[in-house]
């Protein structure tokens, strides 16, 4: 009895103790084919406004194409909070960078050199969208007509319209 029991139990460690075999794959030069995505077909689908922080740290991004350091973005959230007149503040937001050195502006030579890729970058870098036909062409009849029209001038727009509010 002790032998049919010694062979079971034997047979039974050697039946459940199996080696698991992990084959590793290595796959070398692996390439994912990110492409450009607008996320916005129209202003429309944009329903949520954005917090203060959000709006202060997306705007530095946009300006400055680098991202705000936190003492900052800290500093400012308090004082747009501690503000009752919010469009007083982002005015003096957007005139206070405009103003500060390295903020990422073109010419305006560049500007209405090629006024279509102008546009086009400017919807985008903004509003994250593409412009429609008839934005498109209001904008290039008004920068051409109007010799004072900066960079800094259609920027400044952009960023103190209610759709820059929103995502």
């Amino acid at each position: 009895m002790k032998k049919i029991f010694l062979l079971l139990v034997l047979i039974t460690v050697f039946a459940a103790c199996k080696k698991t075999v992990i084959q590793d794959h290595v796959y070398d030069n692996v390439i994912y084919d990110v492409g450009k995505t607008v996320v916005y077909q129209s202003s429309a689908q944009k329903t949520r406004q954005k917090t203060p922080t959000q709006f202060i740290s997306i705007l530095y991004s946009d300006l400055f194409q680098n991202s705000i350091p936190n003492n900052q973005l800290n500093d400012l959230s308090v004082m747009f909070l501690a503000n009752g007149d919010k469009n007083m503040i982002t005015e003096m937001l957007v005139s206070n960078y405009m103003n500060t050195t390295g903020v990422k502006l073109p010419t305006s030579a560049a500007m209405r050199a090629d006024l279509d890729k102008f546009i086009d970058a400017t919807f985008i870098r903004f509003y994250l969208r593409n412009p429609t036909a008839y934005e498109k062409y209001y904008l290039k009849n008004m920068i051409r007509n109007d010799a004072n029209i900066t960079p800094e001038l259609v920027y400044s727009s952009f960023v103190l319209s209610d759709e820059y509010w929103f995502y």
